[in-house]
């Protein structure tokens, strides 16, 4: 009984990190092209990188790397290439610390959320696990309380949130998710990836979401906690 209360009580809100939590979409696809050059030498590649079938560092080195190589990247090169990519990325931000800031108030919503009894926060990005926290500590969020899942974990973003939602799952001691997962992204590989999986999407408002009907949309992180059912708790 007391599995079926905390299983029916509990509520899932994982988030995406680059464009969601913070401002770092441009100089996250400069440094990656760059890497991708300086590391495996690719040139004239498609950089627009909803393209790809896996919109994550991880799936676009992969699909890269077997067009091109005919084979995907080993371990070695992909440790190399985090490596790079992450001196790329502090390079910049000490260059111009305006390149990596917090979109406005996700840090206090994930130490809002997170200290709510029945709620658990993950993250699950496309990214790699080194340079999603860079950018976290950077922009001054707090994420040492989230369950989180990265590109090391899959390469389809698909698994990234399954792989969160079994981590979450562990840490809550449930056997399964409970009901009513929100995903929280600003891309519309985000929505898709949502639909597939069943779970509900809020978008931030960008330009990327901007033809997407029927879907909930905030341009405001206030206006997060009412579709979430935590309006009247949200100064706690």
């Amino acid at each position: 009984y007391q599995d079926l209360l905390k299983l029916t009580s509990m509520k899932y809100i994982i988030f995406d990190i680059d464009g969601t939590l913070t401002d770092t979409t441009a100089i996250d696809d400069h440094c990656y092209t760059r890497a991708i050059e300086d590391c495996f030498g690719f040139k004239d590649f498609e950089t627009n990188y909803g393209y790809y079938q896996n919109t994550t560092d991880s799936g676009i080195i992969d699909q890269l790397c077997r067009e091109r190589l005919g084979r995907t990247f080993t371990e070695a090169e992909r440790d190399h290439f985090i490596t790079h990519f992450c001196g790329l990325l502090q390079q910049a931000y000490q260059e111009d610390p305006a390149t990596i800031r917090e979109i406005a108030k996700a840090g206090t919503v994930i130490e809002t959320l997170c200290r709510q009894e029945h709620y658990s926060i993950g993250l699950a990005t496309g990214g790699w696990r080194q340079s999603a926290h860079f950018k976290l500590k950077c922009a001054g969020i707090d994420v040492s309380a989230c369950t989180a899942s990265f590109a090391q974990d899959a390469l389809a973003r698909q698994d990234i949130i399954h792989a969160t939602i079994r981590k979450m799952n562990e840490k809550n001691v449930l056997d399964t998710a409970p009901p009513g997962i929100v995903y929280v992204g600003d891309g519309v590989w985000d929505y898709l990836t949502t639909q597939q999986m069943g779970i509900g999407f809020i978008g931030i408002a960008n330009r990327k979401l901007a033809h997407l009907e029927d879907i909930i949309r905030i341009d405001d992180y206030d206006q997060l906690y009412q579709h979430i059912g935590l309006y009247e708790e949200r100064i706690k």
